[in-house]
C-alpha cells in the first residue's frame, strides 16, 4: 500500500509541547556546534544527535497522547517508497545525462563520485537516512506537522496548507545555528537565499507527507537530496541554486502525486478528499 492512513493523530492539544520540543532542539544543536570547532562533528556525536531527536520525538508525541507505533508505515509502504524513489532519481539521471551530452553548464560527462565509489557512496547515504534525514523527519513531519494540522483544524485543506507551511518555516529556521555558530555566516541576501532553499525545501517534504503519510518516502528523498545519486558530474553555479532547487521540489511533489493518482484506486481514501471542508464548513 503507497498511501498510509495520513489522518493527523488525535492530540490532546497541549499547545506548548510543540513549543518546548522545538526549543529543545535548537537550544541542544547550539550547543553541539558550541562544542564542535568549525561545525564538524564526529562520528559518534552525529548519531549521539540523530538518536537525540528520535528520543525527543517519540517523547513529544508520548506525551502528547499519541503511540509512536501509530506514526510509522509498514514495511510495505518502505517497499513502495524505494520504488518511487528508484523512479525519481532514474528519471532525474536521465535529464542529467542529456544536459551533459548537450554541454549545459553545471552538468558534465564524465562520471561522478557516486558512479566511481558506489559502495562508499551506500555507506554515506545509509548514515545520513538513519541519522539526519529519519529523525528530523520524525519531528518536523510525522509530530510538528501533524501537531500544527491538528491544531489548525485536523480535517480541511486549510489546515493542512497551515500544518506543512508551520513546519516548513520551522525546518528552514532550524538550520540558524549552522548557518550562524558552525559557517560563521552573517546576515545578508545569502541569508535570504538559503533560507528560502530550505523553506521550498520543507513544503516539498510536507507536502509528500501530507499526500502519502509514509515518513520513510520523504525521509527518503531528504537523504537523497542530501547525498544525490548522480552518475555524473554536477556542479550548478552558485548564483543558480535556489532556480535549480524549486525545479527539484516541484519535480519531487510532482513524481509522487503521479504515484498516488496512477497507484491508488479512484475510490481510495484520498488525503485531499478527507481533507476538504463541506459545503457548511468553513
Amino acid at each position: 500500500m503507497f498511501l498510509t492512513d495520513t489522518r493527523p493523530p488525535a492530540f490532546e492539544r497541549r499547545s506548548l509541547v510543540p513549543v518546548v520540543t522545538y526549543l529543545v532542539v535548537i537550544a541542544v544543536l547550539s550547543g553541539l556546534l558550541l562544542v564542535s570547532p568549525g561545525g564538524s562533528q564526529s562520528p559518534a556525536l552525529g548519531m549521539a544527535w540523530g538518536v537525540f531527536l528520535v528520543v525527543l520525538a517519540v517523547g513529544a508525541l508520548a506525551v502528547e497522547g499519541v503511540s509512536p507505533r501509530s506514526v510509522l508505515p509498514s514495511v510495505r509502504a518502505l517497499v513502495s517508497a524505494v520504488a518511487v524513489l528508484v523512479a525519481f532519481w532514474t528519471l532525474y539521471n536521465l535529464v542529467a545525462v542529456g544536459l551533459a551530452l548537450g554541454g549545459v553548464t553545471g552538468f558534465e560527462t564524465t562520471g561522478s563520485r557516486v558512479a566511481a565509489h558506489p559502495l562508499l557512496y551506500l555507506a554515506a547515504l545509509l548514515s545520513s537516512l538513519l541519522f539526519t534525514a529519519i529523525p528530523e523527519e520524525l519531528v518536523f513531519r510525522a509530530y510538528l506537522q501533524q501537531k500544527f494540522t491538528a491544531l489548525a483544524g485536523g480535517e480541511t485543506r486549510k489546515a493542512v496548507v497551515s500544518g506543512v507551511a508551520a513546519a516548513a518555516v520551522l525546518f528552514a529556521a532550524f538550520h540558524l545555528p549552522q548557518w550562524f555558530l558552525a559557517s560563521g555566516h552573517g546576515v545578508g541576501s545569502a541569508l535570504a537565499v538559503r533560507l528560502l532553499g530550505l523553506a521550498f525545501a520543507g513544503v516539498a517534504y510536507g507536502v509528500v507527507y501530507a499526500l502519502t503519510g509514509n515518513l520513510w518516502l520523504v525521509a527518503l528523498f531528504h537523504a537523497t537530496m542530501n547525498q544525490p545519486p548522480f552518475v555524473v558530474a554536477v556542479n550548478v553555479p552558485a548564483e543558480l541554486h535556489l532556480v535549480v532547487g524549486i525545479v527539484e521540489y516541484a519535480a519531487i511533489v510532482s513524481t509522487v502525486y503521479v504515484a498516488v493518482r496512477v497507484t491508488e484506486s479512484d475510490d481510495a481514501d484520498s488525503v485531499w478528499s478527507r481533507r476538504t471542508p463541506s459545503s457548511t464548513a468553513d
